[in-house]
């Protein structure tokens, strides 16, 4: 498949319309309409719901976000490896980082070797964790800081990926200080069946919804668990009682100075509450500067 094709496919994701698209692009947006229309020809399938005066992604489409940003991602490391294979490799590190809370974990990591090591050039890369680990697997990323929930998928098809604990406790339910359930100290999530559960993801992806259907079965629907663009989104309408969200204990501090409208309350029922923010490299990786840092933090 043409990787242009995939990338104006994702640009027309990102910007909601063909119009929109062919502006960015510089393209007409009949030459854009062109190649998603041979797209849907090559893959067999509808990505688009056309209508008279619109033209939106379908839930095919949306699903293909996933699988189009991967080869895009693929291509491009891969152009880098063929482009620098005869370069000096440079005193640098490729980190990966999948929310700004994770970015905060990684700071207070980072910042004691980076004042050892101010030569060190960092390139960053915010993404969901699950796309990061595989950009791990593939030597494209040195290392990622993202969350560890301790469920099966967590760690599924990386022999290849190392983890190190950085920061360990349990998810706290948040909820809204205007709804009563909040003058309580603990909560069963019997009491917010109801409620919607909202989680942050920097993709379109459903990773996290699965992850929580699944760590807390029985109380949750799939289709109750919904996604947010940001995490400034997600704490508002948590705030504001449009919903519950769930909060790394090892953030509290953060969390509640940044939203005194949420209480976080313990979840008394006998559930995996576990979380961890981890510290993901491939075990093969031959990066001398990431060797050093992972010697660091193993002691």
């Amino acid at each position: 498949m043409d990787i242009n094709k995939l990338k104006t496919f994702l640009t027309v994701s990102k910007s909601g319309s063909f119009k929109s698209a062919a502006e960015k692009l510089f393209l007409s947006p009949r030459a854009v309409s062109k190649q998603m229309d041979q797209i849907e020809n090559e893959l067999g399938v509808e990505l688009f719901s056309r209508n008279k005066n619109s033209t939106e992604l379908n839930s095919t489409g949306k699903q293909f976000i996933v699988t189009a940003q991967d080869i895009v991602n693929s291509y491009n490391d891969a152009l880098t490896r063929i482009q620098t294979v005869d370069n000096t490799p440079e005193n640098k590190l490729q980190v990966g980082f999948s929310s700004m809370n994770q970015a905060t974990i990684l700071q207070t990591m980072f910042l004691p070797y980076m004042i050892k090591n101010p030569d060190i050039k960092v390139e960053l890369k915010e993404e969901s964790g699950k796309r990061l680990v595989n950009l791990i697997k593939r030597d494209a990323l040195d290392f990622a800081v993202t969350p560890f929930y301790a469920i099966e998928q967590d760690t599924d098809d990386f022999e290849m990926v190392k983890s190190i604990k950085l920061a360990e406790g349990e998810l706290l339910l948040g909820i809204s200080r205007i709804n009563p359930l909040s003058e309580a100290d603990s909560i069963s999530l019997k009491q917010v069946k109801d409620m919607k559960l909202l989680y942050y993801s920097s993709s379109d992806s459903i990773y996290l919804r699965d992850v929580f259907f699944k760590k807390f079965t029985g109380y949750f629907e799939r289709d109750q668990i919904s996604r947010v663009s940001s995490l400034e989104q997600r704490d508002m309408l948590v705030a504001t009682n449009n919903g519950i969200g769930f909060y790394p204990s090892p953030l509290f501090n953060k969390e509640k100075s940044q939203n005194p409208m949420i209480k976080f309350l313990k979840i008394n029922d006998d559930v995996n509450k576990y979380y961890a923010s981890t510290f993901w490299y491939n075990k093969n990786n031959k990066n001398p500067i990431l060797k050093k840092l992972v010697t660091e933090l193993s002691k």
